[in-house]
């Protein structure tokens, strides 16, 4: 491997991805993907034995919160460039993750150019997200703070992934396994979100997930 190639680790769960990742980077002259983690333990396990130019990463890491994550290796490595690559809809969850302290945020249904191009403009030194995202983020870097869009932007981010899997029909039990916490916890949740979101109840709740994350509509 050349030294003069950007050094690149994946973060994800799915070894699909791993394997994607490195067929279609590897064949680029400046890029080499130098390690993979499939859980936030190995990954900053990992990271230490070689530090990366630029981390990869998804936002469903099991029973961990990716952006807690990007949170943990910027602390510890503020160098570091990360894009977030993920299935969840960019304007549900690209200002949380640059509050967070990630750098771009490309969907895994972008095609494969737009992946090369958010890696290499990140690693020039600016950032990748949509338009309207690094206005709202440039905004609030230069002090310039904007009241919350829509009414999700006050849930915490523990929450917000408990709304995300209740919007793709995860009941009580099935997201207490998904995220290795008890339903007891899950049902608090539930009660926060709800109370937050000023809903009635669970059964409006569970409406306004399924609108939310699977249509795209967000609450106003």
């Amino acid at each position: 491997m050349s030294s003069d190639r950007h050094k690149i680790m994946i973060i994800d769960d799915h070894p699909i991805i791993h394997d994607g990742l490195k067929t279609l980077l590897t064949s680029e002259a400046d890029l080499e993907i130098s390690s993979t983690a499939s859980s936030s333990e190995e990954a900053l396990q990992t990271i230490q034995k070689s530090i990366p130019d630029i981390a990869i990463i998804d936002l469903s890491l099991g029973a961990t919160d990716g952006t807690i994550l990007i949170m943990q290796l910027k602390k510890s490595y503020p160098e570091l460039r990360i894009l977030v690559y993920t299935m969840s809809e960019e304007k549900l969850f690209a200002d949380r993750t640059a509050a967070a302290g990630a750098d771009g945020y490309v969907m895994k249904t972008s095609p494969p150019v737009v992946l090369k191009k958010a890696i290499r403009t990140i690693l020039s030194g600016d950032i990748y997200f949509s338009p309207e995202t690094k206005r709202r983020i440039l905004k609030k870097k230069s002090g310039q703070n904007e009241s919350p869009r829509t009414p999700l932007d006050i849930l915490s981010n523990r929450e917000m992934d408990i709304f995300k899997l209740i919007g793709q029909g995860l009941d009580t039990i099935s997201i207490s396994s998904r995220l290795a916490i008890s339903r007891n916890t899950v049902d608090t949740h539930r009660i926060n979100i709800k109370n937050k979101m000023e809903l009635p109840n669970g059964k409006a709740l569970d409406r306004l997930a399924y609108e939310v994350i699977q249509k795209g509509k967000l609450p106003k």
